[in-house]
């Protein structure tokens, strides 16, 4: 398993050979290879702390000459390299993918890797469904800042490894290009979707996203309204895929975060989501979806969602050519939304 990132290299084999610190607008990368020791350990070898194109091609042509699709995977906020690196081994060995990670300073840090004033240091306990412990009464109290403010650096932080994700997009382009063998697909989980949208304006990234055959946002944190806005710019060969559920409560702390005033795509896309047959928003809004109603690609599986999410990150259709809508969709699409379950409000239609 590959693992990309922009934070800083130390010379170890663990997961602390991925620095808590990084450098703001650089497109510097590295790169290792991850797998389990005999103990179950992480353990990283043939270390490249400064990833040129000659090396991007010898690392990554033979897994697009390999037996498996490739999925490139987008952590969302407050995932250490360690639990990237352990969300990527679930998705493989789930999905049957070869699955690229990218690993971004995600944690809520100061570029230095230094705590944020006030707040408690860096070794503090920090994970993605922690958000969900963010409510309007907890807000201004110490464990509440902790979440809203390591949240809210993290989405700086991402906005600064823009130049990163934009670099591995241009490689990974081109070696499918090259290769013409094994398709990949790009998956993009909560604030790793923020990343992925302000990527696009670095030059080529959008080109790059074009050799991609999926797009799949999952339970995105970005700004709902006017994602229509950008997420045009999304034209893989496939399809771009949205996927939201109202009783997300991770993404319910970030809206509390965000002062109210950010509602989230990955609970609802509005009221005029974007139209087009190079789009589909999938409801799991009601649909069983595992703890925080956040991880449902991976958390609560059920044998829809898990061939659902096998097709998309295999890069494939939702829908095979004669399907009917409900092989994918049990309560069907309505409007360019697929229903995985009967929301409130919607009829759930085999049009």
């Amino acid at each position: 398993m590959l693992v990309f990132t922009n934070r800083a290299i130390a010379a170890a084999s663990d997961p602390s050979a991925f620095q808590r610190s990084f450098t703001p607008g650089g497109n510097r990368i590295s790169v290792a290879s991850v797998a389990r020791d005999g103990a179950g350990r992480w353990a990283l070898s043939k270390l490249d702390d400064d990833v040129t194109e000659r090396d991007a091609f010898d690392r990554l042509l033979p897994l697009f000459g390999g037996a498996r699709p490739l999925l490139l995977y987008l952590h969302d906020q407050g995932t250490a390299p360690a639990a990237c690196f352990a969300r990527c081994a679930a998705l493989e060995a789930e999905y049957g993918v070869e699955v690229i990670g990218f690993s971004w300073p995600a944690e809520g840090l100061l570029c230095d890797g230094q705590p944020l004033p006030g707040l408690a240091a860096p070794d503090a306990p920090v994970e993605e469904l922690e958000l969900a412990g963010l409510k309007g009464g907890n807000r201004v109290d110490g464990t509440g800042q902790q979440l809203a403010r390591r949240y809210r650096q993290a989405k700086v932080n991402a906005q600064e490894s823009v130049d990163g994700l934009a670099r591995l997009l241009r490689m990974l382009a081109t070696c499918r290009l090259i290769s013409n063998a094994q398709p990949f697909t790009v998956a993009a989980h909560g604030l790793g979707a923020h990343l992925l949208q302000y990527a696009l304006e670095v030059p080529g990234a959008s080109e790059a996203l074009g050799a991609a055959h999926n797009v799949v946002l999952l339970a995105p944190c970005v700004r709902a309204d006017g994602h229509r806005g950008w997420i045009h710019q999304l034209r893989p060969k496939g399809r771009t895929y949205v996927t939201f559920n109202r009783a997300d409560t991770v993404l319910a702390g970030a809206f509390i975060a965000d002062g109210r005033k950010q509602a989230k795509l990955g609970v609802e896309p509005g009221a005029l989501p974007l139209q087009g047959a190079g789009f589909r928003y999938i409801s799991f809004s009601n649909a069983h979806t595992g703890p925080c109603g956040h991880r449902y690609f991976v958390d609560g599986l059920t044998g829809e969602s898990r061939r659902l999410f096998g097709r998309l990150f295999r890069s494939e259709a939702d829908l095979q050519p004669g399907e009917p809508e409900r092989k994918a969709y049990p309560a069907g699409c309505e409007a360019g939304v697929g229903y995985m379950a009967l929301p409130e409000g919607a009829r759930g239609g085999e049009g």
